[in-house]
């Protein structure tokens, strides 16, 4: 049972670890939102140079298969990073593809 649930409140993070956790936290999200704003232009580029959803989605996913590789780490564990993060860029592309820039 965690402290939450058994009625006693959660101990304070030491303030290092906070600090760490607030810059890693700051850091990823600003790397996601940059990671949106590049696939959403790169499927309106690509849309208005007459490319297909299919197409885009074949450049994309192609994309992060290289980046993947690139990264390094542990195989099984990328792999599922990778996948995750194919899924995520496939719904933005979709969502992106059907809006008007």
């Amino acid at each position: 049972m965690t402290d939450s649930q058994n009625g006693q409140h959660p101990q304070p993070l030491p303030e290092e670890l906070a600090a760490a956790l607030r810059r890693a936290t700051a850091g990823t999200l600003g790397a996601f939102q940059s990671l949106r704003t590049a696939v959403r232009d790169h499927v309106h580029t690509e849309r208005s140079r007459g490319s297909t959803l299919r197409e885009i989605d074949a450049d994309l996913k192609s994309m992060i298969d290289v980046a993947g590789v690139n990264a390094g780490g542990d195989g099984d564990h990328l792999e599922q990073h990778i996948d995750e993060l194919k899924a995520h860029v496939l719904k933005w592309s979709d969502a992106f593809y059907s809006r008007k820039p």
